[in-house]
């Protein structure tokens, strides 16, 4: 989810972003895929982050292969990648603010290739080191940290608000389906072509990626957030994160899910080699179903999200994806299936419920808060919800060692279903559509600007 949410997104109506929002049926339904500023952004992510994607397993990797580093020398590089959504999340929301949106995703998309450049001349020059992996994992980190900000305020700027949870679904798909070829393409290009060809790839990719950013004309506001200092911009960011109560559930539900997701991946990985006897191998296959399911699910739920109920989808995707993973370890405890099929089906049911979740997450935190908070609320989201991965992983690995892995799983499986359940009484759970969540949601979001209701925006 880890993968893993101003007046809302267009809220005078679709913005003229060329020559798809011209015509008379303005309230038209729009094909999203045969707008090319849409595929435009679409192109250019999915690019992008298939070059992330390999880098994110590519660094790593290396310090394995080439320098036979240790495994906490190993993780210490994998950990240098994550370390800037802790540090500057907070600093991307501000910065996101106030750049334009279109500089800011092309300078972080070009800052990555050259990065990855960088990687490759060094090597060529003085050969691999530790620290110059250690270096290299943190700038692409960096910049991935502003660049996921950033883009995510593109996509209401592009996007008229009932158009949110299907482009959401299509953006979401492209990256789980990233998440599941870039690791694969890392491994095969270090083993088979070396680290030079790898690197002249992943800066291909980023290069194409700048290009489709680049071609993007994107409306920006003027005023509200370039006027204030940055400190209070911040201030007045968090302020409206933790005070609006749809936007704290969401980040806090998530925060905990990330925590107890993370707890499970580690505590299984043990449980799978020691306890069941499986391959590393077959542990990453049986893990990586769950990135099938979220392809499907986020696939799915784009497509029918005009007809489904925006808050019951969203609590029941919670509440599936949670409650999966206690389901696994039960059925495999009472023997009903071999441990290979009780959690295999347990994480595609996972990632299934997980896609629909963060499609209708990260809309609804792109519609509700004023739109001069968009970057900050987005990098609060970030830092609530993917900071607790770390102690996630500590917590799974000390459990699986205090009890035994499979005990350890059936109690954290347990604790995350209970913790879901707090999403059943939030107000989000009321949201009909993500257009009508200002509506919905009027009477629980902070004074001050506020979303426009589709009334509003129509009159």
């Amino acid at each position: 989810m880890g993968q893993s949410p101003q007046a809302p997104a267009g809220a005078d109506g679709p913005r003229a972003n060329g020559p798809e929002a011209d015509g008379p049926a303005v309230d038209a339904p729009r094909p999203l895929m045969r707008m090319s500023i849409f595929r435009r952004l679409w192109a250019g992510d999915a690019v992008s982050r298939l070059g992330y994607q390999i880098a994110l397993f590519l660094f790593p990797l290396l310090a394995v292969v080439e320098l036979h580093s240790s495994g906490a020398e190993a993780g210490l590089v994998s950990a240098s990648q994550f370390v800037p959504v802790v540090v500057l999340s907070i600093v991307a929301g501000v910065f996101a603010d106030r750049a334009p949106t279109r500089t800011l995703i092309v300078v972080c998309t070009v800052v990555r290739g050259a990065a990855l450049a960088l990687l490759g001349v060094g090597y060529a020059l003085f050969g691999l080191s530790l620290w110059m992996l250690l270096t290299i994992a943190f700038v692409v980190g960096s910049a991935t940290v502003f660049y996921d900000i950033g883009y995510q305020s593109a996509v209401p700027k592009l996007l008229r608000p009932k158009e949110l949870a299907e482009g959401n679904g299509i953006l979401q798909a492209s990256n789980s389906a990233t998440q599941m070829a870039g690791p694969a393409l890392a491994g095969v290009f270090v083993q088979l072509a070396g680290l030079p060809f790898a690197v002249t790839v992943t800066c291909a990719l980023f290069a194409g990626a700048g290009l489709a950013f680049w071609s993007l004309r994107i409306t920006e506001d003027e005023g509200a957030a370039s006027a204030r200092p940055g400190g209070r911009a911040l201030l007045d960011g968090l302020r409206f994160t933790w005070t609006c109560r749809p936007i704290r559930n969401l980040c806090v539900q998530s925060g905990l899910f990330n925590l107890h997701e993370q707890a499970f991946l580690t505590a299984f990985m043990v449980y799978g080699v020691r306890q069941a006897g499986l391959s590393a191998g077959a542990v990453g296959l049986i893990i990586g179903v769950a990135s099938i399911g979220a392809l499907a699910g986020s696939v799915g739920t784009g497509r029918l999200a005009a007809r489904l109920h925006a808050g019951r989808a969203l609590t029941t995707g919670l509440l599936i994806a949670s409650g999966s993973l206690l389901l696994g370890p039960l059925l495999a405890v009472a023997g009903a299936l071999p441990p290979v099929a009780a959690y295999g089906l347990a994480f595609l049911c996972n990632g299934l419920a997980l896609g629909a979740y963060n499609v209708y997450v990260m809309s609804l935190r792109q519609t509700i808060p004023p739109r001069e908070y968009l970057g900050s609320v987005t990098a609060s989201y970030r830092l609530v919800a993917l900071g607790p991965n770390p102690l996630g992983a500590l917590v799974g690995g000390a459990l699986a060692d205090a009890l035994t892995p499979e005990k350890a799983l059936l109690l954290i499986g347990a604790s995350l279903t209970l913790s879901a359940l707090p999403l059943l009484i939030s107000p989000v759970k009321r949201v009909r559509r993500v257009e009508d969540a200002g509506e919905d949601l009027r009477a629980f979001v902070p004074a001050g600007p506020r979303p426009v209701s589709a009334e509003e925006r129509e009159g």
